[in-house]
Protein backbone atom coordinates (compact mmCIF):
# COMPACT_ATOMS: atom_id res chain seq x y z
CA UNK A 1 0.00 0.00 0.00
CA UNK A 2 1.68 3.33 -1.20
CA UNK A 3 1.37 6.93 0.06
CA UNK A 4 -0.82 7.63 -2.90
CA UNK A 5 -2.94 5.30 -2.05
CA UNK A 6 -3.46 6.65 1.59
CA UNK A 7 -3.96 10.41 -0.04
CA UNK A 8 -6.55 8.96 -2.55
CA UNK A 9 -8.10 7.42 0.32
CA UNK A 10 -8.49 10.87 1.95
CA UNK A 11 -9.67 12.86 -1.05
CA UNK A 12 -12.59 10.26 -1.11
CA UNK A 13 -13.72 11.00 2.46
CA UNK A 14 -12.04 7.84 4.42
CA UNK A 15 -12.28 8.90 7.96
CA UNK A 16 -8.59 8.97 9.57
CA UNK A 17 -10.25 6.21 11.63
CA UNK A 18 -10.58 3.73 8.58
CA UNK A 19 -6.87 4.90 7.60
CA UNK A 20 -5.69 3.87 10.88
CA UNK A 21 -7.72 0.65 11.31
CA UNK A 22 -6.24 -0.05 7.67
CA UNK A 23 -3.16 0.24 8.83
CA UNK A 24 -3.07 -1.55 11.88
CA UNK A 25 -4.45 -4.36 9.71
CA UNK A 26 -1.07 -4.15 7.43
CA UNK A 27 1.30 -3.75 9.91
CA UNK A 28 -0.14 -7.34 11.15
CA UNK A 29 0.01 -8.96 8.04
CA UNK A 30 -3.31 -9.06 6.83
CA UNK A 31 -3.23 -7.69 2.96
CA UNK A 32 -0.46 -8.08 0.34
CA UNK A 33 1.12 -5.03 0.44
CA UNK A 34 2.06 -5.81 4.76
CA UNK A 35 5.86 -5.95 3.76
CA UNK A 36 5.55 -2.27 2.25
CA UNK A 37 6.25 0.45 4.36
CA UNK A 38 3.18 1.87 5.98
CA UNK A 39 2.42 5.78 6.35
CA UNK A 40 0.11 6.69 8.40
CA UNK A 41 -1.99 10.52 7.52
CA UNK A 42 -3.77 12.08 10.00
CA UNK A 43 -6.92 13.71 9.48
CA UNK A 44 -6.26 17.33 8.99
CA UNK A 45 -9.32 18.32 11.03
CA UNK A 46 -8.27 16.11 13.63
CA UNK A 47 -5.49 17.79 16.73
CA UNK A 48 -3.68 14.90 17.43
CA UNK A 49 -0.86 15.45 20.62
CA UNK A 50 1.53 13.12 20.78
CA UNK A 51 4.02 12.23 23.54
CA UNK A 52 7.89 11.81 22.33
CA UNK A 53 10.73 10.14 23.86
CA UNK A 54 14.77 10.52 22.88
CA UNK A 55 16.44 7.62 21.40
CA UNK A 56 19.36 7.44 24.16
CA UNK A 57 22.27 5.33 25.51
CA UNK A 58 21.17 3.15 28.19
CA UNK A 59 21.91 -0.09 30.41
CA UNK A 60 19.61 -2.97 28.68
CA UNK A 61 18.66 -6.31 31.12
CA UNK A 62 16.96 -8.97 30.07
CA UNK A 63 16.30 -10.74 33.85
CA UNK A 64 14.00 -13.41 35.62
CA UNK A 65 13.64 -14.63 39.28
CA UNK A 66 14.17 -17.74 40.55
CA UNK A 67 12.61 -18.95 44.04
CA UNK A 68 14.60 -18.96 47.16
CA UNK A 69 14.41 -20.39 50.27
CA UNK A 70 15.67 -19.50 53.93
CA UNK A 71 17.33 -22.11 55.81
CA UNK A 72 19.28 -22.59 58.97
CA UNK A 73 23.09 -24.26 58.92
CA UNK A 74 22.02 -26.38 61.62
CA UNK A 75 18.61 -27.57 63.00
CA UNK A 76 17.11 -30.69 65.08
CA UNK A 77 14.31 -32.32 64.08
CA UNK A 78 12.58 -33.97 67.81
CA UNK A 79 11.64 -37.54 67.94
CA UNK A 80 10.44 -39.36 71.04
CA UNK A 81 12.88 -42.67 71.38
CA UNK A 82 9.74 -44.96 72.59
CA UNK A 83 6.28 -45.26 71.53
CA UNK A 84 3.35 -45.72 73.46
CA UNK A 85 3.63 -43.88 76.24
CA UNK A 86 2.12 -40.78 77.28
CA UNK A 87 3.44 -37.07 77.00
CA UNK A 88 3.14 -35.84 80.41
CA UNK A 89 4.90 -32.25 79.90
CA UNK A 90 6.40 -30.03 77.40
CA UNK A 91 8.75 -27.62 78.06
CA UNK A 92 8.98 -25.47 75.19
CA UNK A 93 6.56 -23.34 73.12
CA UNK A 94 7.43 -21.83 69.63
CA UNK A 95 9.81 -18.96 69.87
CA UNK A 96 11.18 -19.99 72.92
CA UNK A 97 15.29 -20.27 73.15
CA UNK A 98 16.71 -23.64 74.22
CA UNK A 99 20.28 -24.66 74.93
CA UNK A 100 22.10 -28.05 74.02
CA UNK A 101 21.15 -30.24 77.13
CA UNK A 102 17.67 -28.42 78.00
CA UNK A 103 15.10 -31.12 78.48
CA UNK A 104 12.04 -30.28 75.71
CA UNK A 105 9.60 -32.97 76.66
CA UNK A 106 8.85 -35.73 78.97
CA UNK A 107 6.62 -39.08 78.99
CA UNK A 108 4.68 -40.08 81.97
CA UNK A 109 7.36 -41.50 84.40
CA UNK A 110 5.64 -42.99 87.42
CA UNK A 111 7.52 -43.11 90.39
CA UNK A 112 10.77 -43.50 88.45
CA UNK A 113 12.32 -40.06 89.40
CA UNK A 114 11.46 -40.95 93.26
CA UNK A 115 13.04 -44.84 92.77
CA UNK A 116 16.01 -42.86 91.26
CA UNK A 117 16.35 -40.51 94.09
CA UNK A 118 16.42 -43.52 96.64
CA UNK A 119 19.12 -45.46 95.07
CA UNK A 120 21.62 -42.50 94.78
CA UNK A 121 21.23 -42.04 98.21
CA UNK A 122 21.39 -46.08 99.46
CA UNK A 123 24.44 -45.77 97.31
CA UNK A 124 26.34 -42.96 99.01
CA UNK A 125 25.39 -44.42 102.77
CA UNK A 126 26.61 -47.73 101.14
CA UNK A 127 29.89 -46.14 99.78
CA UNK A 128 30.11 -43.70 103.12
CA UNK A 129 30.08 -47.01 105.34
CA UNK A 130 32.05 -48.90 103.08
CA UNK A 131 34.97 -46.25 103.77
CA UNK A 132 34.47 -46.38 107.72
CA UNK A 133 35.28 -50.65 107.04
CA UNK A 134 38.87 -49.86 106.45
CA UNK A 135 39.30 -46.85 109.30
CA UNK A 136 37.36 -49.24 111.80
CA UNK A 137 39.90 -52.33 110.67
CA UNK A 138 42.98 -50.01 111.52
CA UNK A 139 41.61 -48.80 115.37
CA UNK A 140 40.34 -52.71 116.31
CA UNK A 141 43.40 -54.04 114.90
CA UNK A 142 45.14 -51.07 117.25
CA UNK A 143 42.93 -52.41 119.91
CA UNK A 144 44.32 -55.80 119.38
CA UNK A 145 47.43 -55.14 119.93
CA UNK A 146 46.85 -53.13 123.16
CA UNK A 147 44.53 -56.19 125.02
CA UNK A 148 48.00 -58.27 123.61
CA UNK A 149 50.53 -56.26 125.36
CA UNK A 150 48.34 -55.66 128.65
CA UNK A 151 47.85 -59.40 128.91
CA UNK A 152 44.77 -60.13 127.17
CA UNK A 153 45.80 -62.32 124.81
CA UNK A 154 47.79 -65.27 126.41
CA UNK A 155 49.85 -66.24 123.06
CA UNK A 156 51.05 -64.85 119.96
CA UNK A 157 48.62 -67.19 118.29
CA UNK A 158 45.64 -65.83 120.45
CA UNK A 159 46.66 -62.39 119.16
CA UNK A 160 47.16 -63.52 115.52
CA UNK A 161 43.33 -65.44 115.61
CA UNK A 162 41.99 -62.30 116.66
CA UNK A 163 43.61 -60.28 113.44
CA UNK A 164 42.65 -62.95 111.62
CA UNK A 165 39.05 -63.13 112.93
CA UNK A 166 38.97 -59.22 112.60
CA UNK A 167 40.28 -59.58 109.03
CA UNK A 168 37.52 -61.76 107.94
CA UNK A 169 34.96 -60.09 109.16
CA UNK A 170 36.04 -57.22 107.30
CA UNK A 171 36.40 -58.31 104.53
CA UNK A 172 33.12 -60.15 104.08
CA UNK A 173 31.42 -56.53 104.88
CA UNK A 174 33.60 -54.92 102.29
CA UNK A 175 32.25 -57.45 100.48
CA UNK A 176 28.85 -57.13 101.09
CA UNK A 177 28.89 -53.38 100.36
CA UNK A 178 31.05 -53.60 97.20
CA UNK A 179 27.68 -56.42 96.47
CA UNK A 180 25.04 -53.77 97.27
CA UNK A 181 27.11 -51.37 95.53
CA UNK A 182 27.37 -52.77 92.29
CA UNK A 183 23.79 -53.90 91.84
CA UNK A 184 22.59 -50.86 93.23
CA UNK A 185 24.56 -49.02 90.11
CA UNK A 186 23.52 -51.09 87.55
CA UNK A 187 19.98 -50.92 88.84
CA UNK A 188 20.58 -47.21 89.33
CA UNK A 189 21.77 -46.77 85.29
CA UNK A 190 19.24 -48.70 84.15
CA UNK A 191 16.59 -46.98 85.59
CA UNK A 192 18.46 -43.33 84.25
CA UNK A 193 18.25 -44.98 80.97
CA UNK A 194 14.48 -45.40 81.19
CA UNK A 195 14.13 -41.98 81.87
CA UNK A 196 16.20 -41.04 79.74
CA UNK A 197 14.04 -42.55 76.92
CA UNK A 198 11.37 -40.34 78.57
CA UNK A 199 13.02 -37.08 77.75
CA UNK A 200 13.79 -35.51 74.65
CA UNK A 201 16.29 -32.94 74.69
CA UNK A 202 17.65 -29.95 73.01
CA UNK A 203 21.16 -31.14 71.19
CA UNK A 204 21.79 -27.87 70.08
CA UNK A 205 21.52 -24.09 71.32
CA UNK A 206 18.68 -22.21 69.14
CA UNK A 207 15.16 -21.37 68.91
CA UNK A 208 12.05 -23.57 68.71
CA UNK A 209 10.95 -23.79 65.10
CA UNK A 210 7.91 -25.38 65.55
CA UNK A 211 5.83 -27.58 68.28
CA UNK A 212 2.67 -30.17 67.26
CA UNK A 213 -0.22 -29.32 68.41
CA UNK A 214 -1.90 -30.66 71.13
CA UNK A 215 1.45 -32.34 71.76
CA UNK A 216 1.02 -32.53 75.71
CA UNK A 217 -1.67 -35.37 76.63
CA UNK A 218 -0.95 -37.17 73.47
CA UNK A 219 0.79 -40.57 73.09
CA UNK A 220 4.57 -40.77 71.55
CA UNK A 221 5.35 -42.43 68.59
CA UNK A 222 8.74 -42.75 67.73
CA UNK A 223 8.09 -42.10 63.64
CA UNK A 224 6.86 -38.81 64.10
CA UNK A 225 8.50 -35.31 64.39
CA UNK A 226 7.11 -33.52 67.35
CA UNK A 227 9.05 -30.55 67.13
CA UNK A 228 12.06 -28.41 65.41
CA UNK A 229 14.41 -26.31 66.35
CA UNK A 230 17.04 -24.01 64.41
CA UNK A 231 20.33 -22.30 65.46
CA UNK A 232 20.64 -18.80 66.17
CA UNK A 233 23.49 -18.19 63.99
CA UNK A 234 22.74 -16.66 60.55
CA UNK A 235 21.15 -18.99 57.67
CA UNK A 236 21.39 -19.23 53.76
CA UNK A 237 19.08 -19.25 50.74
CA UNK A 238 18.73 -22.30 48.81
CA UNK A 239 17.79 -22.75 44.90
CA UNK A 240 16.68 -25.77 43.35
CA UNK A 241 16.61 -24.39 39.71
CA UNK A 242 19.81 -25.85 38.31
CA UNK A 243 19.41 -24.79 34.98
CA UNK A 244 20.15 -21.76 35.65
CA UNK A 245 22.91 -22.17 38.11
CA UNK A 246 25.66 -21.30 34.52
CA UNK A 247 24.31 -17.31 35.44
CA UNK A 248 26.23 -17.11 38.38
CA UNK A 249 29.69 -16.61 39.49
CA UNK A 250 31.93 -16.83 42.75
CA UNK A 251 31.88 -13.74 44.62
CA UNK A 252 29.53 -11.77 42.12
CA UNK A 253 26.56 -9.94 44.13
CA UNK A 254 22.95 -10.60 43.16
CA UNK A 255 19.81 -8.98 44.40
CA UNK A 256 17.14 -11.00 45.86
CA UNK A 257 13.35 -9.96 47.53
CA UNK A 258 11.50 -10.87 50.05
CA UNK A 259 7.57 -9.58 49.52
CA UNK A 260 5.81 -10.66 52.30
CA UNK A 261 6.12 -11.13 56.39
CA UNK A 262 8.49 -9.48 58.83
CA UNK A 263 11.75 -10.03 56.26
CA UNK A 264 10.41 -7.81 53.63
CA UNK A 265 12.22 -6.17 51.73
CA UNK A 266 15.47 -6.26 49.28
CA UNK A 267 18.85 -8.36 49.80
CA UNK A 268 22.02 -8.79 48.09
CA UNK A 269 23.34 -12.24 48.51
CA UNK A 270 26.40 -14.11 47.02
CA UNK A 271 27.18 -17.12 45.41
CA UNK A 272 28.20 -19.89 48.21
CA UNK A 273 29.91 -23.66 48.36
CA UNK A 274 29.54 -23.62 44.38
CA UNK A 275 31.60 -26.28 43.94
CA UNK A 276 28.91 -28.58 45.71
CA UNK A 277 26.43 -27.17 43.73
CA UNK A 278 24.29 -29.99 42.04
CA UNK A 279 20.40 -30.15 42.45
CA UNK A 280 20.36 -27.22 45.35
CA UNK A 281 22.37 -23.83 45.00
CA UNK A 282 23.30 -21.92 48.15
CA UNK A 283 23.43 -18.14 48.71
CA UNK A 284 24.62 -16.18 51.56
CA UNK A 285 24.12 -12.60 52.72
CA UNK A 286 26.81 -10.37 51.29
CA UNK A 287 25.98 -7.86 54.03
CA UNK A 288 23.69 -6.39 56.01
CA UNK A 289 21.68 -9.12 58.38
CA UNK A 290 18.27 -10.75 58.15
CA UNK A 291 17.42 -10.12 61.63
CA UNK A 292 15.29 -13.25 63.52
CA UNK A 293 13.97 -13.97 59.92
CA UNK A 294 12.39 -17.28 60.22
CA UNK A 295 13.65 -20.77 58.40
CA UNK A 296 10.93 -21.56 55.57
CA UNK A 297 10.73 -17.55 54.41
CA UNK A 298 10.62 -17.27 50.23
CA UNK A 299 12.10 -15.02 48.34
CA UNK A 300 12.94 -14.53 45.16
CA UNK A 301 16.70 -13.96 43.27
CA UNK A 302 17.10 -11.61 40.30
CA UNK A 303 19.04 -13.51 37.31
CA UNK A 304 20.58 -11.52 34.49
CA UNK A 305 20.22 -13.23 32.06
CA UNK A 306 21.67 -11.29 29.34
CA UNK A 307 22.49 -7.37 29.01
CA UNK A 308 24.04 -4.71 27.20
CA UNK A 309 25.60 -1.64 28.65
CA UNK A 310 25.65 1.65 26.72
CA UNK A 311 23.56 0.90 24.06
CA UNK A 312 21.38 2.85 22.12
CA UNK A 313 17.93 1.99 23.28
CA UNK A 314 13.97 2.59 24.11
CA UNK A 315 11.33 1.68 26.18
CA UNK A 316 10.24 -1.94 24.96
CA UNK A 317 6.68 -0.27 24.94
CA UNK A 318 7.97 2.17 22.09
CA UNK A 319 8.84 -0.59 20.06
CA UNK A 320 6.76 -2.67 17.84
CA UNK A 321 6.93 -6.23 15.34
CA UNK A 322 5.03 -7.15 12.57
CA UNK A 323 5.62 -10.29 10.56
CA UNK A 324 9.38 -10.28 12.39
CA UNK A 325 10.33 -6.90 12.03
CA UNK A 326 10.63 -3.66 14.22
CA UNK A 327 9.69 -0.04 13.56
CA UNK A 328 8.98 2.74 16.06
CA UNK A 329 6.66 5.58 15.16
CA UNK A 330 8.15 9.09 14.40
CA UNK A 331 7.25 12.45 12.72
CA UNK A 332 7.88 13.12 9.52
CA UNK A 333 9.39 16.56 8.42
CA UNK A 334 5.52 17.34 7.54
CA UNK A 335 4.45 16.34 10.67
CA UNK A 336 3.20 13.15 9.67
CA UNK A 337 3.26 10.26 11.88
CA UNK A 338 4.77 7.24 9.85
CA UNK A 339 6.43 4.13 10.42
CA UNK A 340 10.18 3.39 10.87
CA UNK A 341 11.82 0.49 10.08
CA UNK A 342 14.48 -0.65 13.37
CA UNK A 343 17.16 -3.21 14.06
CA UNK A 344 16.72 -4.69 17.34
CA UNK A 345 19.15 -6.37 19.68
CA UNK A 346 18.49 -7.02 22.92
CA UNK A 347 15.22 -6.93 23.92
CA UNK A 348 15.08 -6.69 27.84
CA UNK A 349 12.31 -6.26 30.64
CA UNK A 350 12.27 -3.14 30.35
CA UNK A 351 14.51 -1.56 27.30
CA UNK A 352 14.90 -2.58 24.08
CA UNK A 353 18.27 -2.53 22.27
CA UNK A 354 18.24 -0.68 19.24
CA UNK A 355 20.93 -1.65 16.81
CA UNK A 356 20.07 0.56 13.68
CA UNK A 357 17.72 2.76 12.20
CA UNK A 358 17.57 5.35 14.24
CA UNK A 359 20.49 8.09 15.59
CA UNK A 360 21.14 9.12 19.22
CA UNK A 361 19.09 11.61 20.77
CA UNK A 362 16.09 10.83 17.66
CA UNK A 363 12.41 11.41 18.99
CA UNK A 364 9.66 8.79 18.67
CA UNK A 365 6.64 8.62 19.22
CA UNK A 366 5.40 6.99 22.73
CA UNK A 367 2.74 3.94 22.33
Amino acid sequence: MSKEKYVLGKLMGISSAAVLACSSMLLNGCTQGADEPVITIENSNDAVVYNFINCTKEDVYLTTTIRCTYKKNSEQEVYFPVSGKLVDKVFVQKGDLVHKGDVLAELSTGNLEQEIAQLEYRIRRNELLLGYVADNEILDAQSIWLNYNLGKYRSEDDRENALEALYDRNDSTEQGYNDSLEFDRLKLQQLKNELAQSRVYATIDGMVYSVSDNLEGSTSNVEKIVMTLVDNAEGYFETSTKDYAGYFNEGEVVNMNISVGEGKGDYELVPSDMENWGDTQKFVLYSGSVGNLDAGTNGNITVVLDYRENVLALPATCVHEANGEYYVYVLNEDGIREVKWVEVGLMGNTMTEIKSGLEEGEKVIKR
